[in-house]
């Protein structure tokens, strides 16, 4: 992560973000509105949850208002940069990759970053669908606190039980036989705000229609699990919101939802 707001401030002027297709509901009257992209991840003193993209990201009850705006901003930012860079339907390690990228230019530095690797045989694998195999794998993430894990685990629940809000996030989670999502928990953590995240690729041997609810009885995956620790330089934050607000409102829309949880 660059420290030198000058050059933070350089790379979002010059970064290029994907354009914004209105889909079955666009929020740009609504971010003009209420200007605040955090009020999609609810109250402060309420646990919280939005799809940003590809990311579920879920919100514990301590972050503030001005916390919930920086981590809407930061991974719509992130997702629409990436998305621009090597597709919106590149459902690979590649498109998480220039997410991190960005992200860690934004300020917000790496606490860790980890690749591993599994696969899914639908027969033995015990889960019913793609949601129950990455609800089980946070359920037994040491990266995550029990905290976190409940807020995720239930906005996981929440949003595949939820049409409208599942179709959302299908436009940019499903990609035929390849699909792909993230799940995040911030928190506040010592009085800085922080970010724990994991990216789950699936490339499996048939096409899958939704990647929250499609039964996988009769599918084969192999899967690629990225654990991201981040944390805020909220220095370089405060410095750049505004202007990173900017740059996301030359195309404001259809990109980010909140999720009842």
């Amino acid at each position: 992560m660059s420290n030198d707001i000058a050059e933070v401030s350089a790379y979002i002027a010059s970064a290029t973000l994907a354009p914004i297709q209105v889909g079955l509901h666009s929020r740009a009257q609504v971010l003009e509105k209420i200007e605040d992209r955090g009020k999609f991840l609810g109250e402060p003193g309420e646990d919280g949850a939005a799809a940003v993209g590809g990311t579920l990201v879920s919100v514990l009850a301590n972050l503030t208002g001005m916390n919930r705006r920086d981590v809407a901003n930061s991974l719509e930012f992130a997702s629409r940069v990436a998305a621009k860079e090597v597709g919106a339907d590149d459902h690979t390690e590649a498109y998480w990759n220039a997410f991190k990228v960005s992200i860690f230019q934004i300020g917000w530095f790496k606490q860790q970053d980890q690749w591993s690797s599994d696969f899914i045989d639908g027969q033995t694998t015990g889960a019913e669908n793609f949601s129950d195999y990455v609800i089980e794998n946070v359920r037994n993430d040491p990266l995550y606190t029990t905290a976190e894990k409940n807020v995720v685990i239930q906005a996981l629940e929440s949003l595949r039980s939820q049409a409208e809000k599942r179709a959302f996030f299908r436009r940019f989670t499903a990609g035929g036989s390849k699909g792909s999502f993230g799940v995040n928990a911030a928190t506040v953590h010592n009085e800085a705000l922080a970010m724990r995240f994991s990216a789950f690729t699936f490339n499996c041997n048939a096409v899958v229609d939704d990647y929250l609810i499609f039964s996988i009885k009769n599918i084969k995956a192999d899967v690629r699990k990225d654990n991201v620790d981040a944390a805020a330089n909220q220095r370089t934050i405060d410095a750049v919101r505004s202007q990173i607000e900017a740059k996301l409102d030359e195309a404001a829309g259809d990109y980010i939802d909140g999720v009842d949880i």
